[in-house]
């Protein structure tokens, strides 16, 4: 399943890359902060179809298209056809395919590829996380001190997260892609991905990832996080204490 499951990603990433040379049509979905483009939906829907035909009637939760509710099945595929829309929109290079293979709430499968980058991040569970086909060795900051964060963004929010870690860390970033983010954490690219409201098809695959290349996911208290916890750390294990300490005593 994983290397053909990869070669559909490619092949989308490659059809998605051909289509955004044409223009495309943007609409607001839940607000005109929140918004939609014609190719997350024919993403999403060559993707759905080239899955169906190679694995079968397998039960999807993904963003688009109504199909956003809890599986009740025990297997799923977890999808985001564009992880990072507003930045696709504006001809940034920040953005990807997500999708994730679930078994009993835990991606077994998963895959981050952003196609204009050309980068793939792809992990099975047990078996490690890799970049372009190479295995990922995070070379993660040791002390709080000297860690980048990337962080998740709410209008109103943000800024008191900001003000919170921005003496205690060495750079914050927010990137706009949930998928990228938790990515960019497990390959030692940042050290942490604080999410504010992520949803599962943004963040399956990308939670893999992390717990692949060593990395630990865990809410703000400290306690175990899933696929479907919103507000989550995603960090390196050398710096998770210190920022739960931050983040649990700020939240009470």
């Amino acid at each position: 399943m994983f290397s053909e499951l990869k070669n559909i990603v490619y092949e989308c990433g490659k059809e998605l890359l051909k289509w955004k040379r044409v223009s495309f049509d943007v609409k607001d979905k839940n607000g005109p902060d929140d918004i939609v483009t014609e190719l997350d939906l024919r993403t999403q829907d060559l993707l759905m179809e080239k899955l169906l035909t190679k694995f079968g009637d397998i039960e999807v939760l993904a963003e688009e298209k109504g199909l956003d509710k809890r599986p009740q099945a025990s297997e799923y595929w977890v999808i985001d056809p564009i992880d990072g829309t507003v930045n696709f929109s504006r001809g940034m290079g920040e953005y990807c395919i997500s999708i994730a293979y679930v078994r009993g709430d835990e991606p077994e499968i998963g895959m981050v590829y952003a196609p204009q980058m050309d980068m793939m991040f792809a992990c099975r569970r047990g078996y490690g996380a890799f970049l372009n086909d190479e295995k990922i060795m995070p070379h993660w900051a040791k002390d709080l001190g000297k860690s980048i964060i990337t962080m998740g963004n709410i209008k109103g929010m943000t800024y008191r997260y900001f003000e919170l870690l921005e003496h205690q860390v060495m750079r914050i970033r927010i990137i706009g892609s949930a998928a990228i983010q938790t990515a960019y954490t497990a390959s030692g690219f940042a050290d942490a991905f604080i999410s504010l409201k992520a949803n599962a098809w943004d963040i399956a695959a990308g939670y893999l990832l992390l717990k692949e290349s060593g990395g630990e996911v865990v809410r703000f208290d400290g306690s175990r996080a899933g696929i479907y916890d919103q507000k989550a750390l995603y960090a390196n294990p050398y710096i998770t204490a210190d920022l739960i300490k931050i983040l649990k005593g700020w939240e009470k």
